[in-house]
């Protein structure tokens, strides 16, 4: 295959690659051996081949290539699938051994590798396939972490070099969150921590509504701002009888945007004989969901320090929730190591 497109015909052949290219993200070639299709982009506002089927990639070819602004690739809309597909299998072997090896090095390559799923997943959230192999990788993840403490942090660190685009990235971060609040409170068993891990990460699968691409902006039209404002029960639409999370999980993803329960009695949800989780646990969704948001950077706003957006969980819950606040506070101040504390403090 030519590098170039020389000759007479060279806006003929441009023209037929701009209606038979689709774009894709560039976190897509990671972990990838050999390329299953070709890979473009665009140099002197051409399309150009940059890397050939079956061409070797790791992390240097992906630094190359930001490195000359090569920030959106195309594939054929053709051999798209290949590409996914490749994915997909990527994400089975690594699910499958992550007792196998280095755990924190695992898990971040679990986690990369869910996020890259989860855009897919989002461009095509009816697809029973995608939906079921992102539940069962992020409920195996969950299980692999969850008497692993000691790693978030770090894992954490390492996640966020990668830079996902927040809408695809913040799940995992806030879910991780949840996942030590919730150990540490000690109020929970396993079973049940992994059920709120999962809430959380799923939590904003409803979001698919709007392409993601249009988060970017900083302001979205009205049709958008509708859709936007029902995610929550757009997810519930979307989850219901096809994962196995019960009618109170999906209650808090219901509800992880109301505000006003937060001010719910939270004694009622921690009692033993309560079966519904209503109050503090969706409390904690929202507030890791918020922390979340706030240090996440966005194309229009710098990210937030995590004191910037304690503060506002300060204002939200301490008065009325002083313990709870607490908790989260502690659970924070453990959580990053004190030599590192400056990078997000």
């Amino acid at each position: 295959m030519s590098n170039e497109f020389n000759g007479p015909y060279a806006s003929l052949e441009q023209n037929a690659l701009s209606l038979k290219l689709v774009a894709i993200s560039i976190r897509e070639l990671l972990f990838i051996k050999s390329l299953p299709c070709a890979v473009y982009g665009i140099k002197d506002g051409l399309f150009k081949l940059l890397l050939d089927t079956g061409n070797s990639v790791d992390n240097n070819t992906v630094r190359d290539l930001l490195k000359e602004g090569q920030h959106y690739l195309f594939v054929y809309r053709s051999e798209r699938q290949t590409l996914i597909e490749h994915q997909q299998t990527n994400l089975r072997n690594v699910t499958r051994s992550l007792s196998v090896g280095n755990p924190v090095e695992k898990a971040v390559k679990q986690m990369n590798l869910l996020t890259i799923n989860l855009g897919y997943l989002y461009s095509d959230p009816t697809n029973d396939q995608l939906l079921e192999l992102q539940f069962q990788s992020a409920k195996n993840l969950a299980s692999f972490l969850i008497d692993k403490c000691e790693i978030h942090e770090q894992i954490f660190q390492e996640y966020l070099k990668q830079k996902h685009h927040f809408i695809l990235g913040q799940p995992l971060l806030s879910s991780i969150f949840l996942m030590g609040i919730l150990k540490n409170a000690s109020l929970y068993n396993n079973s049940e921590v992994i059920n709120l891990f999962l809430t959380s990460y799923f939590k904003d699968i409803g979001m698919s509504a709007i392409p993601t691409e249009k988060y970017d902006q900083v302001e979205l039209n009205d049709e958008e701002k509708v859709l936007l404002a029902n995610h929550a029960r757009h997810s519930v639409e979307i989850l219901q009888g096809r994962v196995p999370l019960g009618p109170s999980y999906l209650k808090i993803i219901e509800n992880h945007h109301s505000f006003s329960l937060l001010t719910q009695n939270l004694e009622l949800s921690l009692s033993t004989n309560n079966k519904v989780l209503a109050g503090f646990e969706t409390m904690l969704v929202t507030v890791m969901d918020v922390i979340s948001a706030m240090i996440s950077g966005r194309p229009y706003r710098k990210a937030s320090s995590l004191y910037e957006s304690l503060d506002l969980i300060k204002l939200l819950i301490a008065d009325q929730y002083p313990q709870e606040f607490k908790l989260i506070v502690n659970y924070f101040r453990n959580f990053f190591f004190q030599g590192r504390k400056g990078d997000i403090f």
